[in-house]
């Protein structure tokens, strides 16, 4: 979990990695809260994933716009994350051998 973007939310600039499973002990404000949950579900059970889910975003306050980036990023990283995972190297690392010719000089 990236935790850099819930600092500031909760005021503690030590989290780590634990906070992903501690965050319900936190003082969070509503739309935290709900934002957090529905990126937990949306990781371990995206099957099941349904509108309830995405009513609860609206009834904390988050639009539609920002319920479809909320979804997308939360997609991206659990892509990338398992990319990662599966391929063995280490996280925000691209083997040398993968670079494109058209990204280099």
């Amino acid at each position: 979990m990236h935790t850099a973007a819930v600092r500031r939310p909760t005021g503690d600039e030590h989290l780590d990695f634990e906070f992903a499973t501690t965050w319900p002990q936190y003082d969070l404000d509503d739309p935290t809260r709900a934002l957090l949950a529905y990126a937990g579900k949306l990781t371990e059970t995206p099957g099941m994933v349904e509108g309830a889910d995405v009513e609860k975003l609206r009834e904390a306050g988050w639009d539609e716009q920002a319920i479809w980036e909320i979804t997308a990023l939360v997609s991206f990283f659990n892509f990338s994350g398992r990319l990662e995972a599966a391929s063995g190297i280490p996280p925000d690392e691209i083997p040398e051998g993968a670079r494109f010719a058209e990204a280099q000089d």
